[in-house]
């Protein structure tokens, strides 16, 4: 009697187990992101109505761009290049930089940009280079310190910058960089420190011996991409991450970060450290970025590029997080949406049919700009 009893006991426990195993979907990490999915997609339904069998979230429109041996004639063609220095400009600026001692530099960090001269106050002062991520420094060729002066830089750095010294032959890297009036700048302090006393000049402190202005390159092919990291299912505000990505000639994606109004980790190009978008921006995981409120900091966009994309569009760029890749499936609920660079997106807890009230209608029908206002 007492062995039937322990068989059938052992007999409820396996069965009980074996159940447990197959209905359990937590322990199925597939299963779960599908179950997330599922109450996303059942989320943007109940908010925006029916989906158009048709509407592919911006994604059909896949511009494509040719760079290559770019010269100052071809740069309109695949860039918004930036307007000449104004004399006011160059006024307001050099004295900026002549007026404020040692200041606090900003971090930049992109990896392709126009170099712009402003304004110069020492002929020894020869070239300049920019730092690569390698340490290696790129010379900025055919650029000098005479007015009118502009050079598009591509696959380089803004980490650190430094120019060349006719006086002593020596590269120095006496720079700041600041935010003057919407623009970045970056100002150089003269120093020589030859062997000969006629070689030798001590820094100032003052960074107004030359002064360039840089711009991060906006490609004409590029779109605006903004997403939902799937964390909180409801509020549709579409900042989680917010990019432009262009696809240029060599099959690179040049990607431009510009706000993380998400907390969880989010990757762009594939789940590594590198491509975690917080550690892009240099802030923590919990930290969100140029979304205007919550803990939330202002910080320059980041440029960087991704390889492998010569036979690809941006609709190919994943977005992960937790280990669901955010899609844009025609007639299906958005991850993501792809939108002209000028649109601009929505604050932090602002849905974005409040920042676009055309957007619920756009839902059902792909031919609406619900961005225009």
């Amino acid at each position: 009697m007492n062995r039937k009893i322990n068989f059938l006991v052992l007999v409820t426990v396996m069965v009980a187990f074996f159940s447990s195993c197959s209905n359990n979907d937590v322990y199925d990490p597939t299963k779960a992101a599908d179950s997330k999915k599922a109450q996303y997609e059942a989320a943007f339904i109940k908010k925006y109505g029916a989906i158009s069998p048709d509407q592919d979230w911006g994604f059909g429109e896949n511009p494509t761009t040719r760079v290559a041996n770019p010269n100052s004639n071809q740069w309109k063609d695949f860039t918004e290049v930036p307007k000449d220095i104004t004399a006011a400009e160059k006024e307001k600026v050099t004295e900026w930089f002549k007026t404020h001692k040692n200041p606090t530099s900003i971090a930049i960090n992109w990896s392709d940009f126009f170099v712009q001269h402003v304004s110069s106050s020492h002929a020894n002062m020869d070239y300049l280079v920019a730092v690569l991520p390698n340490g290696d420094n790129d010379h900025i060729n055919n650029f000098n310190s005479s007015n009118g002066v502009i050079m598009l830089i591509q696959k380089s750095g803004t980490s650190k910058f430094g120019y060349n010294n006719t006086l002593d032959g020596k590269i120095h890297y006496n720079y700041t960089i600041q935010y003057i009036d919407g623009a970045y700048y970056v100002g150089f302090d003269f120093e020589a420190t030859g062997q000969n006393p006629n070689q030798q000049e001590a820094a100032d402190s003052y960074y107004s011996d030359w002064i360039v202005k840089i711009t991060p390159a906006k490609y004409t092919n590029a779109r605006r991409i903004m997403a939902e990291d799937l964390g909180e299912v409801g509020d549709f505000d579409f900042n989680d991450v917010v990019f432009d990505a262009a696809i240029v000639e060599g099959g690179d994606a040049v990607i431009t970060l510009l706000a993380a109004g998400g907390t969880l980790p989010l990757y762009i190009g594939g789940e590594s450290a590198e491509n975690e978008v917080h550690n892009r921006l240099g802030v923590s995981t919990g930290t969100m970025v140029n979304t205007a409120v919550g803990k939330h900091q202002n910080i320059p966009p980041v440029m960087f590029r991704l390889t492998g994309y010569a036979n690809k569009t941006i609709i190919d760029i994943p977005i992960t997080v937790n280990g669901i890749t955010l899609k844009a499936e025609t007639g299906k609920a958005p991850g993501k949406l792809s939108v002209p660079t000028t649109v601009e997106w929505a604050n932090e807890t602002q849905a974005i049919d409040n920042r676009y009230p055309q957007f619920k209608d756009y839902v059902n029908n792909p031919e609406i700009d619900w961005w225009e206002e």
